[in-house]
């Protein structure tokens, strides 16, 4: 299949390129990759664009006139659509001037046109006047092709033919008002794929020309616009299922990359960079072989950005650093869903993700992207994208190794869609016992009309439409529906039938809360490799409430613990409570969604348990405003019975506990619903039963603590905020300073047994 040849072939290209990277004055070495050092790579190159622009607004032309090649107005249109790309405003004064140079400086340069296209595609985003020149230059391109193909020169005069250099920018150009919403003859898209059906060599790659030997930018080339015209034709050849998705020419070019490049003497460039990005993200390739095209290519971006900011290039610095910017900014964009390949017809639908995210890109005016990936791949290395899609027909030939790792997705954060296509029993069968043998705790139910998942933002369904979720009782672990919507993102029936999108807008607002991480960003931290210099032991308290909703929050606490503070965790659980004095822990932790009641005896072991030096931590997991909620009256019921729920006091933010030397907390930051109901309180809502020494012998959070640990954002939560690039999580905090303040009382003789624990006065 053309779309797995994808993943060895760029693999290929991505290292191929690192090494013809070259620099007269070599950059200092950049660390690995990380969202945060590709963001100050983005932004040293957007300001170094800045600083070359000169006083009428633009970046000069590329080559003396009269003297071969001569682009009056390239650099600015490679400048200005990197920086629109990268977030620069197109209401700023610099980029305003240099969009109105585009606009009133006529251009037949094919190469410039297609740039000006794509920079006034992104500036129209902004401000429909950009529109009419894009119309204008879209309408040149469209009028000036012979045959498909285009040269140098683009008149509107029905002549211009020639290389495939030229030919992909042409089309670029084109698809540029595409995606405007331009209607585009489909003539034109049957005209540009013969041309490149044609100039296809016999060995599935691309030369310059027709005819010439296969050179890797060229196949680059090829394959991306065959995507383009696959795209705007082939859409309706999807309806039904079990119709093989290849398309032999994409196959054939992808193989001869597969198969030749690595033995290829062509020396890689920038300009190709960007190609190779651009068959990417068509793809929706996650992965180049077992490598992350992004990941691998950033990295090498980084270690070879210079210290101006600059890349350098054969061409010139600013069109190399245009090149560049537009790799990082436009493969850094979050990934919404990934796609699962697996054993089965899990691709009969191969656009249905492509439309999907483009019109929630539209919608909600911020670029989102979706990727494949394998079962091959760690779970760890899926978690750049919050929602795991699976569609089919048929029964999905999951291995016992497999269910295992979509089971460690889900409870390391994400959330599972799937839709059955084609009305398919198989399929709709299959997944039932799938999740049955995922989930046995919870049961796969209807959604209820009334429940946020249909309002949460769009509120109009037809009531024909069902969901089906599984729940831990915070969040939807899956999310189901046997409504074959990947139909209509495959048609792209985006009028005709809205609500197969608006549902899949509505559950990306409710998994996500509009919260995205940037690609190659996951969510679970990878194992450390430091050695604790102290362990502490939490024992996690069992009852009938669904005591374990995030199986998994300590073990991501646990390795954020020890990477930042050198302090191990050992964690027992969930135990019984009369095993508790027996199991080592200074620290016992009670949570959960239901409610619970405990025996006189559990009742006096747990008095004993802090009145011999143990800290008791509670939180209703997912918040008392929200899935907590029962959990919550009976915690306080118990905390009455044991001391007097009028005697749990809240504990101030000057408290030791948050003012530890080194790892201060002057602020907290909440969830949406949270901040709502506390009146966007920056302190923490945390209460306190004290000693007659002064040590905390109880703790109580009426807002979630538990799934903040696991890190996911999630409209249904009451609790604090998880994290993210502008804020730190608060609820790792939190914690972290509680165990750290456990672990210096270990060493501490208990309270004398004539000292009871009471209510902080």
């Amino acid at each position: 299949m053309y779309s797995r040849t994808i993943l060895a072939i760029v693999t290929v290209v991505v290292l191929f390129l690192g090494s013809n990277l070259q620099a007269a004055d070599p950059p200092k070495k950049a660390p690995g990759f990380s969202d945060e050092a590709v963001a100050a790579a983005i932004q040293k190159g957007v300001q170094f664009l800045l600083s070359k622009q000169d006083a009428h607004g633009t970046w000069g032309a590329f080559g003396k006139e009269g003297q071969g090649h001569f682009y009056p107005t390239g650099p600015t249109a490679m400048a200005t659509y990197a920086l629109l790309a990268a977030g620069v405003s197109a209401q700023d004064p610099r980029l305003d001037k240099a969009l109105n140079f585009l606009a009133n400086t006529p251009t037949t340069k094919t190469y410039c046109l297609g740039l000006n296209c794509q920079a006034f595609v992104l500036a129209a985003k902004q401000n429909d006047k950009w529109l009419e020149p894009l119309r204008r230059d879209v309408e040149k391109l469209i009028k000036s092709t012979k045959d498909g193909s285009y040269g140098y020169e683009s008149k509107a005069d029905g002549k211009s033919a020639g290389d495939n250099s030229n030919s992909q920018y042409g089309l670029l150009g084109v698809w540029g008002g595409a995606m405007a919403d331009m209607e585009i003859p489909r003539d034109y898209w049957w005209q540009v794929m013969k041309h490149w059906l044609g100039s296809q060599n016999g060995d599935g790659g691309w030369g310059y020309r027709k005819g010439d030997s296969t050179r890797a930018t060229m196949a680059a080339a090829g394959v991306a616009s065959l995507y383009v015209c696959f795209d705007n034709l082939f859409a309706e050849g999807f309806r039904k299922c079990n119709v093989a998705a290849e398309f032999d020419p994409i196959d054939s070019g992808l193989n001869w990359f597969h198969k030749n490049y690595a033995a290829s003497a062509e020396r890689i460039n920038l300009y190709y960079f960007y190609g190779v990005e651009r068959v990417a993200l068509a793809s929706g390739f996650k992965y180049f072989g077992s490598t992350d095209w992004y990941k691998a290519g950033a990295t090498i971006l980084l270690n070879n950005q210079r210290s101006n900011g600059c890349w350098d290039q054969q061409w010139s610095d600013v069109v190399g650093t245009s090149f560049a910017l537009l790799f990082l900014v436009r493969g850094q964009h979050p990934v919404l869903f990934n796609k699962l390949e697996f054993k089965g017809d899990w691709n009969n639908r191969p656009r249905d993700m492509a439309s999907l995210t483009r019109w929630i890109s539209r919608t909600f005016e911020t670029t989102v992207n979706w990727q494949v990936i394998n079962l091959e791949a760690p779970v760890r290395e899926w978690h750049d994208a919050p929602i795991l899609y699976i569609s089919g027909s048929k029964a999905p030939k999951f291995t016992d190794e497999d269910i295992e790792k979509l089971r460690q997705y889900v409870w390391q954060g994400g959330t599972i869609f799937s839709v059955t296509e084609c009305h398919g029993g198989e399929f709709r069968k299959s997944m039932r016992d799938v999740y049955k043998k995922l989930f046995p705790s919870y049961p796969l139910t209807e959604v209820d009309p009334k429940d946020d998942l249909y309002h949460i933002y769009f509120k109009k369904f037809p009531a024909r439409m069902s969901l089906w979720t599984i729940s831990n009782g915070i969040r939807p672990l899956v999310i189901h529906t046997d409504d074959d919507l990947s139909l209509d993102w495959q048609l792209q029936r985006m009028a005709m039938a809205k609500p197969s999108f608006d549902i899949a807008a509505n559950i990306f607002m409710y998994v996500t809360d509009k919260q995205l991480r940037s690609r190659g960003v996951s969510l679970w931290p990878e194992a450390p490799t430091v050695k604790p210099a102290r362990t502490v032991k939490i024992a996690r308290i069992r009852h009938e409430g669904n005591c374990d909703p995030e199986p998994l929050a300590y073990e991501r606490f646990a390795r954020m613990l020890l990477k930042e503070t050198q302090t191990g965790l050992e964690v027992v659980g969930p135990i019984e409570i009369s095993k508790l004095a027996d199991s080592g822990a200074k620290l016992a932790t009670l949570t959960g969604t239901g409610a619970f009641a405990f025996s006189s005896s559990d009742k006096e072991a747990l008095k004993k348990f802090v009145e011999s030096g143990g800290t008791l931590l509670i939180d209703p997991a997912g918040g008392a405003a929200c899935g907590g909620a029962a959990f919550d009256k009976s915690a306080r019921k118990l905390l009455a019975e044991l001391y007097g729920l009028d005697r749990l006091r809240p504990l101030a933010m000057l408290s030791p506990l948050f003012q530890r030397k080194g790892l201060e907390i002057e602020r907290v930051w909440y969830r949406p619903i949270t901040r709502k109901k506390l009146s966007n309180a920056k302190t923490a809502n945390l209460q306190a039963v004290v000693s007659a020494d002064g040590r905390l012998g109880v703790l109580y959070s009426s807002e979630d603590l538990t799934a903040g640990l696991v890190g996911y954002p999630a409209a249904s939560l009451d609790g604090y905020d998880p994290g993210g690039s502008q804020q730190p999580n608060s609820a790792y905090q939190i914690l972290r300073n509680i165990v750290l303040m456990v672990a210096d009382e270990t060493s501490k003789p208990p309270p004398a047994a004539s000292q009871p624990v009471t209510a902080e006065k």
